[in-house]
């Protein structure tokens, strides 16, 4: 990379210096006040524009001194003799003048002129990101970080009115430390320049240290935080929230500097509302999956509302995993429709589920038909994997395609946990509900032959803090309870003494279970 940078800067400056030693040469031929002398600000001005102020600076005085009191004003001929006409110093000192006066402003030109083209770089890519990603904090995260880039500040921040409790509230930001974002609440009431700013105005800090409107002070000081510029953001008709800029120390923000974060604010308002349109669609996109999951349970009594009681067991495991938003967002679209396959599926086939009648073949079907139904909708690509594999066994013993392990989608792995427990303990038919310890020591039993290890790992002690503070809730309300031993539970598992007996064409690891 650096003997490449090295080429590059001498490709440039070879051209420069060729031109200064050709336009000596014709100076030296006619004289500081022949036409050639002006031809040296060609390569002054090259030099503004792509080295900056210091190339500018450097070729003007190289410029200045090859045409210096050396060098003759004219050449006069008389007869057969030539005559050299010596410069003034006052003409030498005015050309040196101009040349340092000509390669600033093509530096400072050619600044103005690269600013504005990352600025409108900035603003595009930022365009590009409103309206290529729906995900809020995302898109905002970007333009936070982007805001910062293009205006050469500090930090950025974007906070959202909160309309029931006055709370400004973060929504994203960049260059701000979580311990700034801990000195506490932003409120309309008490901070008069948060009113300011939402009611249309947009306001400049000289020093938030020092002025008065500044809610923490003290805060601004530890962070060394100095000149800050808030400007409201308007949806519609409606300002929602506030996006402020941090300098790096005090600094007047030009109009230029207020238009262009106006423009981010715009970009962060766009955003907002196409996010909120996006999440009205997919909410009621859910809606109408879960309705639809409702009504296929319906036909099978033993399983009606597993569906959504999956879903809510897996999305809390998944929080316990750390799965971001979007992992956890296709895990119940995943979840709430894993069975959506039992729609083919004749009712009396439900019967056979856990037999080895020959039409338990179709009902290990029900997961491709589930994608046969779903392949068109293109939304239901990212959470096909679970549909069609939460049957797949980490031993590679389950169907319909007898993945083994790692070859099972990491969703699908999860799933199949969460399913296997919530059917244990949530049936509508025989056999009899298990109590929540002994269908954990199931699926704890399964660990490594049906379920993946580490997702059982984390579920085992998810549910073992709930059940601790089961245990407390009904000793404080008067009630028995039996704590959790979860080492007895994990020896117990271990060595296959699981209060759950296999049922008929199944096991207590789940190798055949219904869900």
């Amino acid at each position: 990379m650096k003997i490449a940078g090295s080429r590059a800067i001498i490709l440039r400056v070879i051209p420069l210096v060729l031109a200064m030693v050709a336009i000596t040469v014709l100076v030296g031929v006619g004289g500081t006040e022949s036409i050639a002398v002006h031809f040296y600000y060609v390569p002054i001005i090259y030099a503004g524009f792509v080295f900056g102020d210091v190339g500018a600076i450097i070729a003007a005085v190289t410029a200045a001194v090859l045409c210096g009191p050396w060098m003759p004003a004219a050449l006069v001929t008389e007869g057969t003799e030539t005559h050299a006409i010596p410069q003034t110093w006052w003409d030498i000192g005015v050309r040196t003048a101009i040349f340092y006066v000509m390669g600033i402003f093509a530096s400072r030109v050619s600044y103005a002129i690269k600013k504005r083209a990352r600025e409108t770089q900035t603003l595009y890519e930022m365009a590009r990101a409103v309206s290529s990603a729906l995900r809020l904090r995302e898109v905002l995260d970007t333009i936070a970080q982007q805001a910062v880039s293009a205006m050469d500040a500090r930090a950025c921040s974007i906070r959202l009115l909160d309309e029931e409790t006055g709370e400004l509230k973060r929504a994203a930001s960049a260059g701000l430390s979580e311990e700034y974002w801990a000195k506490g609440p932003v409120t309309v009431e008490e901070s008069g320049l948060d009113r300011r700013v939402l009611a249309g105005e947009t306001v400049a800090l000289l020093d938030a240290q020092t002025d008065p409107r500044w809610q923490y002070p003290e805060a601004a000081h530890k962070a060394g935080l100095t000149s800050v510029l808030s400007l409201p953001l308007q949806s519609r008709e409606k300002i929602i929230g506030v996006m402020r800029i941090y300098a790096h120390q005090t600094r007047r923000f030009s109009q230029d500097e207020r238009d262009l974060l106006n423009a981010f604010a715009r970009g962060a308002a766009v955003a907002i509302e196409n996010a909120e349109l996006y999440e009205e669609s997919r909410r009621a996109y859910f809606e109408t999956v879960r309705a639809l999951t409702i009504a296929i349970e319906a036909r099978d009594s033993a399983t009606y509302s597993h569906s959504e009681r999956v879903t809510e067991l897996a999305d809390d495991l998944a929080r316990e995993l750390g799965l971001s938003e979007q992992e956890r967002e296709i895990l119940r679209f995943g979840c709430i429709l894993h069975d959506i396959g039992k729609i083919g599926i004749e009712e009396r086939v439900f019967d056979a589920r856990d037999t080895d009648d020959a039409e338990h073949i179709f009902y290990r079907m029900h997961p491709l038909i589930g994608r046969t139904i779903l392949k068109p909708v293109s939304l239901a690509r990212d959470f096909m994997d679970i549909v069609v594999y939460h049957h797949e066994r980490w031993d590679g013993g389950g169907f319909p395609e007898g993945l083994e392990g790692e070859e099972i989608p990491y969703l699908a792995r999860l799933v199949a946990v969460v399913d296997s427990y919530e059917r244990a303990v949530n049936p509508t038919e025989s056999p009899m509900p298990a109590s929540p310890t002994e269908a954990l020591r199931s699926v704890l039993r399964g660990a490594g032959t049906a379920y993946d290890p580490d997702i059982v790992a984390v579920f085992a002690r998810m549910m073992q803090d709930r059940m601790e503070a089961e245990v407390e809730r009904q000793e404080q309300a008067g009630a028995g309870g039996v704590g959790l031993d979860m080492d007895l539970l994990l020896e117990e598992a271990i060595n296959g003494n699981s209060v759950l007996e296999p049922e008929p064409g199944g096991s207590a690891d789940g190798s055949e279970e219904e869900e």
